[in-house]
């Protein structure tokens, strides 16, 4: 699995590389690209063999290990510092305090089953430094070089994926998968939490990002989110 990722990523690798070095060498252009977030698949053996797989999608990193690095051995690393390693919980923030409580209830729902884990990106190329969606001519360079993500999805099989992007970013779920079917789910409206038919997996769903979740009673959405899932 972890193989035929690095053979994704380096498929497109020697396109991503011009592109972004002409942003870096663009002195008008005052925001320059992070590294993309390439995962990197804890214990295969485990994932490949878990009863339940799930794939929860963020937004964009803000800044991540800073500018570009040409070497993909390297930003593989930094995944599997950040994320496999744990280092992830300690960061804060409200994104990995509701990443940690859906992985609690689901658990919860499902006692006896095997489940992991893979943290994502929607958009996977952010700024070098800074908070947000990137500039146009950034997110271009990913659109036009590094179109990766139904790949990945392919790769990783999950049976559940999460998407705490909200309904701001769901242009982006389109570049990436098309124009999906959302399906708004109980007493929510779609914007605030949708049921999704995406091909190659169980369930799908776009909640809002956990600032918002945190703020308007999460274990509400949550519990909506699990009553749904059944194996």
């Amino acid at each position: 699995m972890n193989n035929q990722l690095l053979s994704l990523y380096s498929s497109k690798w020697d396109k991503l590389c011009p592109a972004i070095k002409l942003i870096n060498e663009d002195d008008s252009l005052e925001i320059k690209p992070t590294n993309p977030l390439l995962v990197f698949v804890d214990k295969e053996e485990e994932y490949l063999n878990a009863d339940i797989r799930v794939i929860i999608y963020g937004q964009e990193t803000n800044g991540w290990f800073g500018g570009f690095n040409t070497d993909i051995n390297f930003i593989l690393d930094c995944y599997n510092k950040f994320y496999n390693s744990g280092k992830c919980w300690n960061y804060g923030g409200q994104f990995w305090n509701g990443f940690r409580k859906f992985w609690t209830m689901l658990e919860e729902k499902f006692p006896n089953k095997k489940i992991r884990y893979i943290w994502d990106n929607i958009v996977k190329i952010g700024k070098s430094d800074g908070k947000g969606f990137p500039p146009d001519y950034i997110y271009e360079v990913e659109r036009n070089h590094f179109s990766i993500i139904k790949d990945e999805l392919k790769i990783l099989k999950p049976n559940i994926v999460l998407f705490f992007t909200g309904p701001n970013y769901d242009r982006f779920i389109a570049d990436n998968f098309g124009q999906l079917s959302y399906t708004a789910l109980s007493s929510f409206n779609s914007r605030q939490l949708a049921k999704i038919s995406l091909s190659g997996t169980d369930f799908a769903f776009r909640t809002y990002h956990p600032n918002y979740l945190w703020r308007n009673d999460i274990d509400s959405f949550f519990r909506v989110i699990l009553n749904e899932i059944k194996f």
